[in-house]
């Protein structure tokens, strides 16, 4: 057990040397003045200015709750013999992941113009993933002689761009309008590291691990240079392609429409970033290698203190570390989808009391197998101009989830704040989640004009 939890350990720690979100409380704050990034139908009576919008928006399908088990006072991971397989591995799933987006608003201006409203704004935008197989932890918990284990799938994605967009809606009528946004996207760096096979055989002799991988990474602002031996180093990069920036280009388009039947009663559908990117992977490596291990040699205590296991160990990294290095690999360019949204509401303002609505929302994020879909019931209350607050909760791919929203404005200026979060508690003194969790950090100030 011991030994294949050390493999363990270092292969993940080897694979792991990146979704757009909207803001679904936007429908039911009526001072939140970029609610045309929820639909692009959406308009604003005045001009406005925006700067430092930022959202932070994270989802994983597995928790701490899932590695780490409480044993008579103490917290013990799931190899520890105490824990059985079935409570292990149960709570785990094919793919084990967390993937998330950040989005940072550096301005946008809104104007109307008639029966238009026109919007432009520029974003840095980050998106990452990481992820692992459950095979890879059948193979610690479970591995005996004569199995064999195929763990392919361990990896790491991210990417940095920016976004420059242009918006237009109209009203066609009192009842409806509809809008649409086109985006200009330039990339600044992506990478992908992946091994696309890792058997692990377990015989009565010895360890057996075949294991490929592959690396690309952009270079539109650095090269990874090959050392003597033939083999990308990671530590050795240049800086001579700096010429090459931007390292992706590519384009997304927004499309909403915003119906309203009945007085007080308002229907909104919208679908974004319908598009994608080229990037150029002007770095890239491959590696393919089988490494065997027979194991620690008999140890006495003494020689355990005396060092005896660290020499042993230093030399399993060192095979695992050599199985890894990267070949060069031809250069390539790739097309990736920008995972898209879609958006649906209903809004209802009560009659008796129109500062107060009641609603629906739905969304639904599309990422690559890793996709997100949720329902929530909302209450938003706009009791005077210069205040207002939504909260709601609902259930969502990853269990209950609720959310609170708040727009305050002090003379021209207007701070909005939210944050959506899944129930299950966190771990103590850190953000970590128990359980599967999807949350989302929100804050703006714009400014009227």
């Amino acid at each position: 057990m011991q030994k294949k939890a050390i493999i363990v350990a270092v292969l993940l720690a080897a694979a792991f040397p990146a979704v757009a979100q909207t803001f679904q409380q936007a429908l039911f704050l009526d001072g939140y003045r970029l609610a045309y990034r929820y639909n692009p139908a959406l308009q604003n009576e005045d001009s406005f200015l925006s700067v430092g919008q930022f959202v932070n928006q994270k989802y994983n399908n597995v928790g701490m709750a899932n590695f780490f088990f409480p044993r008579e006072g103490e917290v013990v991971t799931g190899l520890h013999s105490s824990v059985s397989a079935d409570e292990f591995l149960t709570g785990l799933k094919k793919d084990n992941y967390t993937k998330g987006n950040i989005n940072v608003n550096l301005a946008s201006y809104g104007w109307r113009s008639g029966a238009a409203y026109h919007t432009v704004e520029a974003n840095v935008r980050s998106q990452y993933s990481i992820g692992a197989p459950k095979s890879i932890f059948e193979f610690a918990k479970l591995g005996n002689t004569e199995s064999t284990y195929d763990a392919g799938g361990i990896g790491i994605g991210e990417n940095l761009y920016f976004e420059l967009a242009y918006g237009y809606s109209y009203k066609l009528s009192d009842i409806v309008s509809v809008g649409a946004r086109a985006k200009l996207l330039l990339g600044f760096e992506a990478l992908n590291y992946r091994m696309s096979s890792l058997r692990m055989s377990l015989t009565e002799d010895q360890y057996k691990i075949n294991m490929s991988a592959e690396l690309d990474l952009t270079n539109g602002w650095r090269q990874i240079n090959a050392g003597e031996n033939g083999y990308l180093n990671l530590l050795s990069i240049s800086a001579r392609d700096r010429h090459r920036l931007p390292s992706g280009i590519g384009m997304a388009l927004d499309f909403g429409v915003v119906v309203r039947p009945l007085e007080g009663l308002t229907l909104a559908a919208s679908i974004l970033d319908l598009g994608g990117m080229r990037w150029y992977y002007g770095n890239a490596g491959t590696s393919w290698n089988t490494i065997s291990f027979s194991g620690f040699d008999d140890l006495s205590v003494a020689d355990i203190q005396n060092g005896g296991i660290k020499k042993q160990l230093d030399e399993l990294m060192k095979d695992l570390t050599d199985g890894m290095k990267l070949s060069p690999a031809a250069k390539k360019s790739a097309w990736e989808k920008v995972p898209f949204n879609v958006n649906l509401a209903v809004k209802y303002e009560l009659p008796f009391y129109r500062q107060l609505a009641i609603g629906v929302t739905a969304n639904h994020i599309g990422a690559q197998g890793r996709s997100y879909s949720e329902v929530r019931g909302v209450v938003g209350w706009n009791p005077v101009g210069w205040f207002g607050i939504a909260a709601g909760a609902g259930t969502g791919k990853l269990g209950p989830v609720w959310n609170i929203a708040a727009n305050v404005a002090v003379s021209n200026f207007r701070l909005t704040l939210g944050l959506n979060d899944g129930f299950g508690g966190k771990k103590p003194y850190t953000s970590n989640p128990l359980w599967a969790n999807y949350k989302v950090v929100t804050a703006g100030l714009t400014y009227d004009l």
